[in-house]
């Protein structure tokens, strides 16, 4: 199980390490875009597109990433008020809902991706780019945000059988 966990983890990082190059990349070519327009007054049309698609990658390639380091922002509003095992409790709660939501969506993202594969959907765009280019960030994502959330369940209950006060 160890092992396992150790490529899980691999697998976040890695996805959060290409989430951070594409946006070094998007960084780039957007001030070379600007510079290529006022320079040169030659407007780069296909950056705003990129731009657009990067984005989708850089949110769902880093997001498992940061729920694995807890990065997420939480309502303590509840939590604070809350010691001990209820605490401990509504934090299993949230994350069972969690694992819940993004198995769900692993799901229907899978099922929409693999549609527009096979149906060869493609984007209106000046690239005429495959939809599920753009697509397969989110089953991606969202199989490995499950995943997580089941990694914190498991943390959870070892928690409360310990006997330990929630943390988030």
């Amino acid at each position: 199980m160890q092992y396992i966990n150790r490529v899980i983890d691999f697998i976040i990082n890695l996805m959060a390490g290409i989430a951070a190059v594409i946006m070094a990349a998007l960084l780039v070519g957007i001030c070379y875009a600007t510079f290529s327009r006022f320079v040169f007054n030659e407007p780069l049309a296909r950056i705003v597109e990129l731009a657009a698609y990067s984005l989708i990658y850089i949110t769902f390639l880093a997001a498992p990433w940061l729920l694995k380091q807890r990065g997420h922002i939480n309502v303590d509003l509840i939590l604070l008020a809350l010691k001990g095992r209820a605490k401990r409790g509504l934090i299993l709660f949230t994350d069972f809902i969690g694992a819940i939501l993004s198995a769900v969506l692993f799901y229907f993202s899978y099922l929409i991706t693999l549609s527009n594969f096979m149906n060869n959907v493609r984007i209106m765009d000046s690239s005429n780019t495959p939809q599920y280019l753009l697509l397969i960030a989110i089953p991606i994502s969202s199989f490995f945000l499950a995943i997580q959330f089941i990694r914190f369940i498991k943390e959870d209950i070892v928690a409360l059988k310990e006997g330990k006060e929630g943390e988030q």
